[in-house]
């Protein structure tokens, strides 16, 4: 470096070993503190140098990324190096790979279309200690940027202190070191709470709506050789119909569409029984996103900007989709009844909705079928409330074994069961009944005699109706089976039954 006026250059100069030697102060002040800080360390330090963003990859029996500054949260994630040729060069080399433009390096070209729209630089530092490579770390740029060969000096150096550093403390259990917090002891011996495993065997559904051919072609890419099935869709109202039709386990949207954009289609799937619970994640450079989704009020949302690295959109869907299961187990148990198993309130008015909405759509019917056990203060006082209890999930097993898959058991309240006929007239859903009560008296549950009052109802189109009115008349007619004696099913009458709210009906009962 030639020297300048007033000493320039040697001020440069001693700057620049000033913050090589903080850097590597830096590291060696992480040793002792765990194998995840020295990488987060050193791989902010390579980040700070090189670009805008960095993630750790390490290489054994499997190339996983173990810490991107992108995703916090990411523990580990599997990536298929073949869609990385640039790792590749740097692990067969065991040196560093710089790539100052993307769109003209020759390494790139195979994997050209799967690039971010907005990636410019790439620096690939190999983790190398002794004769043996680790893993990388790679440090991304949003524009392409010249590297000075003092960096690519100074990183070297970084990246195999690193690696010793690792090698030394944690050699070959240095997996182990880096599973995730989430599988250790936390308090009085007690494990944390591990995110849900997906189903073995189960490939998940992703339904992609982007209309940018070019970005839509690369995330279908990406997702298929990840094992995930896509669906493309180009406009919110495609999609919307595509997620009512097949339910996905994840939606990607861009924010901006034509016909319908991604955050208006975000609240029409949010306000609908069939899609609130599916996971969305947003792939979009809005300078608003943030605040549009948080106007969005729902916690099944996040969001990736663009442009974005294919790991960095693997790890985002990895924690979209554990947050999918863990809403789906939360919600499940909060429209589960506790006693039978079945259905609770909640999970009935929302399946009422549901068929309400598909009769209207398509014109069919289905029936409704309200079951009031018989005197089962009787059966408390004289057998005792466990015993009860046991008739109440007996009731419940039998309704869940008699049920078809398309058809809703529930448990409206103490004494009273509810089964949504699904696609069925009134006369079938009697006829269902009817063969519950013959069943009935065959259980004896507890060797106790045991009977139930029916109500049989249709559900037709009733769109203005709330979901105590549409119940009302299978609630009526199982009320006249009970003045009638009980231990019947009576489909509803106009003439005969008299609809009354559910309040009335219980003064009632309790007067009978």
């Amino acid at each position: 470096m030639p020297r300048l006026a007033g000493g320039t250059a040697i001020v440069e100069t001693e700057q620049r070993l000033t913050s090589e030697t903080g850097n590597l102060e830096r590291l060696l002040g992480e040793v002792g503190r765990g194998g995840r800080a020295l990488i987060g360390e050193a791989t902010g330090a390579l980040v700070r140098r090189f670009g805008d963003r960095g993630s750790c990859v390490l290489v054994d029996d499997r190339a996983r990324v173990v810490l991107s500054t992108d995703a916090p949260s990411l523990s580990e994630l599997r990536i298929d190096l073949a869609r990385y040729p640039e790792i590749k060069a740097a692990l067969a080399s065991q040196e560093i790979v710089a790539i100052e433009d993307v769109r003209r390096s020759a390494t790139l070209e195979p994997v050209a279309r799967l690039l971010p729209e907005r990636l410019g630089a790439v620096v690939v530092i190999p983790l190398v200690a002794g004769a043996r490579c680790l893993g990388v770390i790679i440090v991304r740029s949003e524009q392409p940027r010249a590297v000075l060969q003092a960096d690519v000096v100074a990183a070297r150096l970084e990246g195999r202190l690193l690696a010793t550093l690792l090698e030394l403390q944690f050699g070959a259990n240095l997996s182990v070191e880096l599973q995730p917090l989430s599988q250790a002891p936390v308090g009085d011996g007690q494990l944390a709470v591990r995110p849900p495993r997906q189903p073995t065997g189960k490939r998940r559904l992703i339904l992609v709506a982007e209309d940018n051919v070019d970005q839509a072609a690369m995330i279908e890419e990406i997702l298929i050789g990840e094992g995930f099935d896509v669906v493309l869709t180009r406009d919110g109202e495609d999609l919307l119909a595509q997620a009512r039709r097949a339910p996905p386990d994840l939606l990607l949207l861009d924010g901006h569409m034509p016909v319908l954009n991604g955050f208006h289609a975000a609240q029409s799937l949010h306000a609908d029984p069939r899609t609130s619970g599916i996971p969305i994640l947003f792939l979009s450079a809005a300078e608003d996103l943030v605040l549009r989704i948080r106007g969005l009020k729902t916690e099944t949302v996040d969001f990736l900007r663009k442009p974005y690295a294919p790991a960095e959109l693997l790890a985002r869907i990895e924690r979209a989709l554990t947050r999918g299961l863990v809403y789906d187990e939360l919600r499940a148990e909060a429209e589960v009844d506790a006693l039978t198993g079945l259905g609770n309130a909640r999970a009935l008015f929302k399946s009422l909705t549901i068929e309400q909405s598909r009769i209207s759509r398509y014109g069919a019917t289905s029936a409704i079928v309200m079951m009031d056990v018989d005197k089962l203060k009787t059966i408390n006082d004289r057998h005792g409330h466990v015993v009860g209890s046991r008739v109440l999930q007996a009731i419940g097993e039998l309704l869940r074994g008699m049920s078809r898959e398309t058809d809703l058991a529930a448990r409206y309240g103490g004494d009273e069961f509810v089964v949504i006929v699904a696609h069925s007239t009134v006369g079938e859903g009697h006829s269902f009944a009817e063969r519950f009560l013959g069943r009935l008296r065959e259980l004896r549950p507890e060797g106790i005699e045991v009977s139930m009052s029916i109500g049989i109802a249709p559900l037709g189109r009733s769109d203005d109706q709330s979901s105590d009115a549409i119940l009302a008349g299978a609630d009526a007619a199982a009320y006249r089976a009970k003045r009638l004696g009980g231990n019947r099913a009576c489909v509803f009458d106009s003439e005969l039954d008299v609809v009354a709210s559910t309040q009335l009906r219980q003064k009632a009962e309790s007067a009978v």
